[in-house]
């Protein structure tokens, strides 16, 4: 048989193998690709010679990879600062692909990329916006593309591809196309003869089908890889652009991609409990409008009894009767609810326990977003303070040193347009700083708003202010009157301590007279500022650790009514958040609340 008759021979056994073949592949569900991959590497289709076993292990090196996956770029790439990373990591792998190998396969870093993907939702992450079915369908589809070649060429490699009129310039970040007029081997081998030129059409059109289709498909892989980073970690760019071009193992990329800490673990069981009780679609008890406690029997108890054992919270048989035990699984809910632990359903409790589950798994899953998303993982020493929570948690060493009950803004009072977003005035605002002094006897400032206020108070009493300690400044405020500042003393309402740290609000952290209202379960009474619990044990801690000498001195400071600055050699970064769903010291998950409304208002706008 000559040359010609053998190249035709080939070119029909391709496509009676694809005819015969098709409605097998089309009937593959997208989640069998990898199926299909992993038998593929284990049976290939044809016999490959020695020099091509390779597979997974050699690495692209074509220059065509250049062309296709520029033309593959979506058109908005060189203007989107978001997905600049991808561009920088192909130039430094020479516009080779990341994902695909030399023989056209998905290789093993995409392998375990698309393994990750395929469990986001461990991590509450929305898989919608990755498009998972379409992905494999496009990794299906490139596998029946090799397949298929492997009939013509057992030999496939993408180094031995020959592409009439396309050739990409080694040097250029950009491809460049040259009209050649002829073809030539790709192969440097002269013992590899010039094909009948029939079939070199044909294994250029697949070629062409091939690199197209990986081009794409690799792009895809990169920008559901940055996008999957940024939701995990948003400071990993440089990490990213080290794991796509191979100088970080994908395996380790991702992995320290997710939060260590055992906090964030307990969202994730807890997540996973809701998330199981939403998908068996199990019916869950409304309590009613009536006060349950010790003694109780009847219908309601059942009910309640049957949503505490939803919730792993009540082990014993379902008996109508509000036992020790129903009692004792009140209460831990009331803990893990920031509730009074005082056993009794009343109207806070109840309004808690006819939550429903889906809510419940929406809070956890923005809580670990927000757990992900927070300044918290860049320090090892810090202070961190979770508004609904009324708590101050200062580390050191990445573990918790001191606990704190604060009090912060009021959820009451009117409203007013902040960075163009409409919040209450006494609302304490999250952000992020870092405390650079701290200040012992601190002076008492009277802003605008609260002299108004106190103007009530005063009435017409021309003494009000003087017998109060109160002392005028020669500036004004803006109705003319001598603005304000209280001396240190027993009624300052800053207390003995203030710790100042620059932010756009004008609020600090301080100590307070009134150190009655830390025992109250729900604290949001001030103004804005936050009154912290043990406010000189909490300055004393942090001036020890900042070795700052005056820590030696703070006794004789206190001794005193003169007000002392401080500085710390070492300013201590203070994350201020708003969680619904935090945790405690021993890392149990809480349910907060909501008591400014603005989970409720997240939640409105993104439905």
């Amino acid at each position: 048989m000559d040359l010609h008759s053998n190249g035709r021979l080939l070119i029909f056994c391709s496509a009676f193998f694809l005819f015969l073949f098709q409605p097998f592949f089309s009937s593959l569900e997208a989640g069998q690709a990898l199926a299909v991959l992993k038998e593929v590497d284990q049976q290939p289709s044809e016999p490959v010679s020695p020099a091509f076993q390779r597979g997974n292990e050699e690495r692209a090196t074509s220059p065509y990879w250049r062309t296709f996956i520029w033309e593959g770029l979506p058109a908005d790439s060189l203007n989107d600062a978001g997905r600049s990373q991808i561009l920088e990591a192909y130039q430094q792998n020479d516009w080779k692909p990341f994902f695909i190998g030399a023989r056209f396969e998905l290789n093993e870093k995409g392998r375990i990329l698309l393994e990750r993907l395929h469990r986001m939702e461990e991590d509450a992450v929305d898989p919608a916006p990755y498009s998972l079915d379409t992905l494999q369908k496009e990794i299906l589809h490139l596998e029946q593309l090799r397949r298929a070649f492997m009939l013509v060429e057992p030999a496939l490699q993408d180094a031995l591809a020959v592409l009439d009129g396309s050739q990409a310039s080694e040097t250029s970040t950009v491809p460049i196309i040259k009209n050649e007029g002829n073809i030539q081997l790709a192969s440097n081998n002269p013992q590899v003869p010039l094909p009948e030129r029939a079939l070199s059409k044909e294994k250029e059109v697949k070629y062409r089908e091939l690199f197209k289709a990986a081009s794409e498909l690799d792009l895809q892989l990169a920008h559901a890889l940055v996008r999957f980073a940024a939701t995990m970690h948003p400071h990993s760019r440089d990490m990213q652009i080290m794991a796509l071009t191979g100088e970080a193992q994908m395996g380790n990329f991702l992995k320290g991609l997710e939060p260590t800490s055992p906090q964030y673990r307990a969202l994730q069981n807890y997540f996973r409990t809701y998330r199981d009780l939403v998908s068996q679609d199990v019916r869950q008890p409304v309590i009613g409008n009536v006060r349950l406690q010790h003694g109780a029997t009847g219908e309601a108890v059942r009910s309640l009894q049957k949503r505490l054992q939803q919730e792993g919270l009540f082990r014993e048989k379902i008996s109508g009767v509000f036992d020790a035990a129903t009692q004792s699984a009140v209460k831990e809910f009331q803990r893990i609810h920031l509730l009074e632990e005082d056993g009794t359903v009343g109207q806070r409790t109840r309004e808690w326990l006819n939550v429903g589950y889906r809510d419940k798994m929406a809070m956890i899953a923005d809580a670990m977003s927000h757990f992900r998303l927070s300044e918290t993982r860049l320090h090892e020493r810090y202070i961190r303070i979770n508004i609904p929570q009324f708590m101050l948690e200062y580390y050191k060493d990445g573990k918790i040193r001191s606990l704190h009950r604060v009090i912060v803004g009021k959820a009451s009072g009117k409203k007013i347009k902040l960075k163009g977003r409409l919040i209450g005035e006494n609302h304490t605002p999250p952000l992020v700083s870092a405390i650079e002094q701290v200040i012992i006897n601190p002076r008492w400032y009277v802003s605008d708003r609260i002299r108004l206020e106190i103007g009530g108070q005063a009435g017409d009493d021309p003494s009000y202010f003087s017998r109060n300690g109160y002392v005028q400044m020669s500036s004004q405020y803006p109705w003319g009157e001598p603005r304000l500042f209280m001396l240190p003393g027993p009624s300052n309402p800053l207390g003995r301590v203030k710790f100042d740290f620059p932010n756009p609000y004008a609020i600090y952290l301080h100590d307070t007279p009134k150190k009655h209202l830390f025992q109250r379960v729900r604290r949001d009474f001030s103004h804005g500022c936050i009154r912290v619990e043990r406010a000189q044990e909490l300055a004393q801690i942090l001036l020890t650790d900042d070795e700052n000498p005056a820590a030696q001195k703070t006794q004789n400071y206190y001794s005193t009514n003169r007000q002392v600055y401080i500085r710390l050699e070492k300013p201590v970064p203070i994350i201020i958040e708003y969680q619904q769903v935090s945790f405690t010291s021993d890392n149990q998950v809480v349910f907060c609340g909501d008591p400014y409304g603005w989970f409720k208002a997240r939640s409105g706008a993104s439905s």
